[in-house]
């Protein structure tokens, strides 16, 4: 493992997607949501997709420039259309869109179609919660993983993310897939040459559990709690893929040529409230701060050290990378690298 400060890993990527024909704004935001999941300890969606990402504005499937346009304006919702560019830039304008439109009627939702990967979805809910209101984010994508009982892929890991403030605690903060894993830890493993994955992590590619890393597939994986996972997926595929205009399950609602297993076109859901126009935020902040500490304060069982809320992990990975420095395989430092030298970088 190599240690690198976040700064240098950030102009870095900067760089790498500025050289593709990236514009510097939107280039700092996608690095800095890169970057931010690998302060946070979500490795599987920091460095690790900067190849992904090249690969696909390399071969023309991602548009290097981002344009959003507004589909459809009814004050408190928004149809918003991503144009294949960056999902992390069109993510970011919907989110501070919902944010705005919450401050002005209470509730807002705001809907992408044509978006694509946003990476981590805590970057988009955090900052609403900092701003005062309650948060959700959700996404759908590829047709990868098999329904509950299945053997052919309908879904993606559709993830969603919450997030609320706090007073003198940190906001809480939950971010998963409906799997039990996202497909990039599947990746990582095998990138590490890790030997074995934890049961319950995958299927291999006829559909049977595997604790085999190399035959553990990151398409066919398993739904958090069963049925109750692929229960919440369908909650996203109905909200982020329908009621967003977008393409969902089989049906493919796109221009872009990339569909159904290699699906790119992605759509989701912003939705928020302003907590001022129901408990009051300072009422909401000191009862939220309680409820931290009641978690915090329940008898541990046996063997268990602490009790955490949501998102309490991630944030003291962040205070202590960004004390450190992200650790990183070298093998990845070095792949990025390559990148870096064919653009005319020099080495990370």
């Amino acid at each position: 493992m190599i240690r690198l400060d976040h700064r240098e890993l950030k102009r870095y990527e900067i760089a790498i997607f500025e050289r593709l024909g990236v514009p510097p704004d939107q280039a700092e935001i996608v690095a800095d949501n890169l970057v931010e999941a690998d302060l946070r300890g979500v490795d599987s969606h920091g460095a690790h997709l900067v190849e992904l990402y090249v690969a696909r504005l390399r071969s023309g499937h991602l548009r290097p420039v981002t344009e959003v346009m507004v589909i459809r304006d009814d004050g408190a919702t928004m149809m918003l259309d991503g144009g294949i560019g960056f999902g992390q830039v069109s993510g970011l304008v919907a989110m501070e869109l919902a944010v705005e439109r919450a401050k002005t009627h209470g509730v807002a939702a705001v809907t992408v179609r044509e978006g694509t990967h946003l990476g981590a979805l805590a970057y988009y809910t955090l900052p609403a919660a900092e701003a005062g209101c309650f948060a959700m984010a959700m996404q759908n994508g590829p047709t990868i993983v098999p329904p509950y009982g299945g053997r052919a892929g309908i879904f993606s890991t559709n993830p969603f993310s919450w997030a609320a403030p706090a007073g003198e605690e940190l906001p809480v903060v939950y971010d998963i897939a409906t799997t039990t894993v996202a497909g990039n830890k599947i990746l990582l493993a095998k990138n590490r040459g890790d030997p074995t994955i934890p049961e319950g992590w995958a299927n291999d590619e006829q559909g049977n559990p595997t604790t085999d890393t190399v035959a553990a597939s990151a398409q066919n994986l398993c739904w958090f709690g069963g049925y109750k996972g692929f229960g919440v997926a369908m909650m996203v595929e109905v909200l982020s893929g329908i009621v967003a205009g977008s393409s969902f399950g089989h049906t493919e609602q796109t221009d872009c040529e990339l569909v159904g297993t290699r699906r790119l076109a992605k759509g989701w859901m912003f939705l928020t409230l302003d907590l001022e126009r129901f408990c009051g935020l300072d009422r909401f902040r000191e009862q939220m701060d309680q409820l931290i500490r009641d978690v915090h304060a329940t008898e541990r069982a046996e063997d268990v050290d602490r009790i955490y809320v949501p998102g309490e992990i991630e944030h003291e990975n962040r205070a202590t990378r960004l004390a450190s420095g992200i650790p990183l395989p070298t093998t990845l430092v070095d792949r990025i690298s390559t990148i870096g030298a064919e653009l005319g970088l020099p080495a990370l």
